[in-house]
């Protein structure tokens, strides 16, 4: 249990991080209404602390801190700055923006749903720490069974194998992690197109 509650508050922190990055390249962009009502600007981020903070407490004390009204306007106000985002940028513009409510919607949900996926999927550091233990353990069952000679190879070896294959599987969950859950919420795809200097050579 100690390692799931650190592998998902490791997950909360570094995804707090992804949002401060967003709202970073909004502010170098000038873009005001992404840093405050992107669903990873200021708005989002309230949202998701205080969804957090609300789990948090209900797990830790068995009961909310505050009243139900209060959490429920708490977070309804950010979802709401996040739903009429086009709206603030059509007055921002001076020109009508449309968006239907039913792509509102699922951006919504895609929201949530993201918030809640991406945390739950740092459980995975805890699952592979876990993990470590369990080969280690038969590696040293294995090793017990056998004489002293053949008891120190079964420790090399089985050291060697556990080492490889955890380097594999936590090179490619972390860049998973990197990809999908962090850079999701910040890296654009954007941006100037490379031109290489062409130098044209004068014929003599």
């Amino acid at each position: 249990q100690t390692m799931l509650i650190a592998g998902i508050s490791m997950g909360v922190i570094l995804i707090l991080i992804a949002m401060i990055l967003n709202m970073i390249n909004a502010a170098r962009n000038k873009d005001v209404l992404k840093i405050l009502f992107d669903s990873n600007g200021l708005a989002g981020m309230l949202f998701y602390i205080i969804a957090l903070a609300t789990i948090v407490g209900f797990a830790m004390n068995g009961k909310l801190n505050v009243s139900f009204g209060i959490i429920a306007t708490l977070l309804i106000i950010p979802l709401v700055l996040i739903l009429f985002k086009d709206k603030f940028d059509g007055w921002r513009k001076k020109k009508k923006v449309k968006i239907s409510w039913v792509e509102k919607f699922f951006e919504m949900f895609e929201m949530l749903l993201s918030f809640v996926s991406n945390t739950i999927s740092f459980v995975r550091l805890a699952a592979f720490a876990i993990n470590h233990v369990g080969l280690c353990m038969a590696v040293y069952i294995l090793a017990n069974m056998l004489g002293t000679v053949g008891n120190l190879a079964v420790d090399v070896i089985g050291n060697i194998l556990v080492i490889a294959l955890e380097g594999l599987i936590v090179s490619i969950q972390v860049l998973r992690l990197e990809y999908y859950e962090l850079f999701s919420r910040f890296y654009a795809g954007d941006g100037r197109e490379y031109e290489p200097i062409n130098i044209e050579k004068e014929e003599i």
